[in-house]
């Protein structure tokens, strides 16, 4: 659930006595000052925030479940041709943990 921020009563936030009596008497005695500008925020993203932000949304852009190459793979099993290339699992294997900085 969210809230909007703009959405709050004003009225509704209850300042104590001292801090309403001081905004009134700064309400009432406003003056307009050449202050410089309040300096603006900044946020920076890390390598790895960035790399995340990627993976998120190329996870989000990607089918959940490959229905053919499944299908394909049962058939493969239930006929007894289904190979299992250990070099190629090992290789990919090391790459996620290289990948993954272990």
């Amino acid at each position: 659930m969210t809230s909007k921020i703009d959405s709050l009563n004003p009225a509704a936030i209850n300042l104590g006595a001292a801090t309403k009596a001081a905004a009134d008497k700064g309400a009432g005695t406003a003056v307009a000052s050449s202050a410089a500008p309040a300096p603006v925020d900044k946020v920076s993203l890390t390598g790895n925030a960035v790399r995340l932000q990627q993976l998120a949304i190329a996870a989000s852009e990607t089918p959940e479940v490959d229905t053919k190459r499944i299908n394909a793979t049962r058939s493969a099993i239930a006929s007894g041709t289904y190979q299992i290339n250990a070099k190629s699992i090992a290789a990919k294997l090391s790459r996620m943990d290289w990948e993954l900085g272990g």
